[in-house]
């Protein structure tokens, strides 16, 4: 789907679809000075988008049972802000007991306010995912994509508790508009996604105790294992832009002052690179990240930086160590069923890095459902967009449904 027809599509809801947007359905307000975590800075109504609009766009062998709402917010969490994109279904009644609310994790797209997906198709795809399913879908950009500040990516506290809240704000913007909710909820992510989505699994009980989430799922997830990193730096090729992101990112976020990260011909294009260019390409924007960041490591870090980063003695960079710590998946006080897939064809996440982050879940006391997928790739397998028929879309979507649903 392209961004101008879905965008602008205006009332091409279903004729039978419910008025989500009511204006004298308020019981609360976003206010742009809130401060607690999960309310609403802001909300918006992007427009109308009904099942019989929406289905030209899908791929062969997709079904989706209703069109939906678009709605892009801003939210507080954790001190900062954050923006969203919810999908809010259309249908004739709600379920008795009121629709279920699942985050959708977006994977890699950059550090730079021009990355964010919130007033894109792709955001409004990721949240639609559950949106065209009978749930609200709501996809979090993450601090820093679109709000104040650069996205910290990969950092762990940060993408959980985004996640969490963002489940408070699309709660509250139910609540806001008088749209039934039943208090249950789940969490899903692809990649960096996944990565967040298993952080909103570690934060849970202690973060957002009130929310009753029934599930957590991750697609192919970011690990941010320092030994599994360390190994990919040494090995040139376009995979080096996630390194760049995660180094610029940490350094910014946690405040390095230590030497040059960065190759000479690159430190001084380094922030400009990343306020204006992303993994795909992007309206407005030159190139892309990989094509400008190029696939050489001794192109793009400093001799020291590199030597340090590869061979884990990190002397001056022993900074970065203590961030590898910090935002390791581990075990975790387990509050809800955990599903973890991985493509055995995927060449970005491997999965005999996934398999060793299973095995040290498992090790620390939580029980992971793990599917190994033949053949799936990278963004073949599940928790993708709306539109995209993955090898276990169908599969992944029965099962949010079936935790979500039960009493």
């Amino acid at each position: 789907m392209d961004a101008s027809s879905a965008l602008d599509a205006g009332s091409s809801r279903d004729a039978s679809a419910s008025d989500a947007s009511g204006s004298d359905a308020q019981t609360t307000h976003p206010d742009p000075e809130c401060a607690e975590d999960g309310c609403l800075r802001a909300a918006s109504k992007v427009g109308d988008f009904g099942r019989s609009f929406l289905e030209p766009y899908l791929e062969p062998g997709v079904r989706i049972e209703n069109g939906y709402s678009v709605w892009t917010l801003e939210y507080v969490t954790d001190g900062a802000t954050s923006l969203a994109t919810v999908t809010l279904p259309f249908a004739v009644d709600a379920p008795a007991d009121g629709w279920a609310i699942v985050a959708n994790d977006h994977g890699t797209s950059g550090v730079g306010d021009v990355c964010k997906l919130s007033g894109t198709v792709a955001g409004a795809g990721l949240a639609g995912l559950f949106g065209a399913r009978g749930m609200i879908g709501v996809a979090t950009d993450y601090p820093g994509l679109g709000t104040p500040g650069v996205h910290p990516y990969l950092v762990s506290t940060v993408e959980g508790r985004a996640t969490l809240d963002a489940l408070r704000a699309a709660r509250n913007l139910a609540v806001w508009l008088r749209l039934p909710v039943s208090g249950r909820y789940a969490v899903v992510g692809l990649s960096q996604g996944g990565h967040a989505a298993l952080a909103a699994a570690a934060e849970h009980a202690s973060y957002a105790p009130e929310l009753d989430i029934r599930a957590f799922g991750a697609s192919a997830p970011a690990s941010v294992w320092e030994e599994q990193w360390r190994a990919g730096v040494m090995v040139d090729g376009p995979h080096l832009a996630f390194h760049a992101l995660l180094v610029y990112a940490w350094a910014a976020h946690y405040g390095f002052s230590g030497p040059s990260l960065w190759a000479d011909g690159l430190s001084g294009r380094i922030d400009s690179i990343m306020d204006s260019e992303c993994v795909v390409p992007i309206p407005g924007a030159p190139t892309t990240l990989m094509a400008d960041l190029g696939e050489r490591a001794d192109a793009i870090f400093s001799a020291p930086f590199l030597r340090a980063y590869g061979s884990g003695d990190w002397g001056d960079f022993a900074d970065f160590h203590s961030w590898f710590t910090l935002n390791r998946i581990g075990p975790y006080e387990q509050t809800a069923p955990l599903r973890i897939y991985q493509g055995d064809a995927d060449t970005i996440v491997l999965e005999p890095g996934t398999r060793a982050l299973v095995d040290d879940l498992r090790a620390g006391g939580v029980e992971v459902d793990y599917q190994v997928v033949p053949g799936g790739e990278h963004t073949t397998v599940a928790f993708g967009f709306v539109a995209s028929d993955e090898l276990r879309t169908e599969e992944s979507i029965a099962w949010i449904r079936g935790l979500v649903e039960a009493p």
